[in-house]
C-alpha cells in the first residue's frame, strides 16, 4: 500500500476521484424550478408521468424529488454529537449532598502489649481499646490489626495500612458503648 502511495501518479488519480466525487454530490442535477413548475406539481399527472423515477406519488399528486425532500419532516429533536450536553439527571440509587465531607485518616503503625494492656500506635499516639478518635472508636484489637466502630459500621484496620472514613459535616456517628 505504502508502494502505491508513494507513486505521484496513483496519489493525482485519487485526488482527481476525489474531487470528481465531492462535485458530483454537491453540483445540482436539475435547473431550479420555476414558478409554472411549482403549479404543475399541484396538478394532477396523466398517468405517463406516474411511472417516472424522477417525481415521487403523493396521493393523486406527483411530486418532484426536491419537493418530496422539502416535505420531508424532520423531528426536533436531532442528535448532534457536537452539541455541549445537559448532565443527566441523578437516579435515585445516586445519594447527592451539598454538605462539605469530613474526611478522617488513620494509619496503624504499631500493635504491642505491655503490662497485660494493648497498646495501639495510630496516627503517631498511643492509644488503647475503646479510645475514640474523632468519629471513628477502636473497638478490639488483635496481632493483625484493630477493629473500627464508625457512622457506617465496623471496618478492620490492618498494621501498616491506612482507613480513610469520608461522612457528611452535618451527621454525627453513633459509637456504641462496650
Amino acid at each position: 500500500m505504502k508502494k502505491f502511495l508513494n507513486n505521484p501518479w496513483v496519489v493525482t488519480a485519487l485526488a482527481v476521484a476525489a474531487i470528481a466525487f465531492v462535485w458530483s454530490a454537491l453540483a445540482p442535477t436539475t435547473a431550479p424550478p420555476s414558478r409554472t413548475d411549482a403549479t404543475a406539481a399541484l396538478a394532477p399527472a396523466p398517468e405517463e408521468t406516474k411511472t417516472t423515477t424522477e417525481a415521487q406519488l403523493v396521493g393523486d399528486f406527483v411530486l418532484s424529488s426536491m419537493d418530496a425532500l422539502k416535505q420531508i419532516l424532520l423531528p426536533k429533536s436531532s442528535r448532534d454529537p457536537f452539541a455541549v450536553r445537559t448532565a443527566a439527571e441523578p437516579t435515585a440509587s445516586i445519594e447527592i449532598t451539598n454538605e462539605p465531607e469530613l474526611v478522617e485518616t488513620v494509619h496503624l503503625s504499631a500493635l504491642w502489649t505491655q503490662n497485660g494492656a494493648t497498646l495501639i500506635l495510630i496516627n503517631d499516639h498511643i492509644r488503647t481499646v475503646g479510645d475514640t478518635l474523632g468519629r471513628i472508636k477502636i473497638e478490639s484489637a488483635t496481632q493483625q490489626g484493630v477493629w473500627l466502630s464508625h457512622k457506617k459500621g465496623r471496618s478492620f484496620l490492618s498494621l501498616g495500612k491506612d482507613f480513610v472514613l469520608r461522612t457528611p459535616v452535618g451527621q454525627t456517628a453513633p459509637i456504641s458503648s462496650p
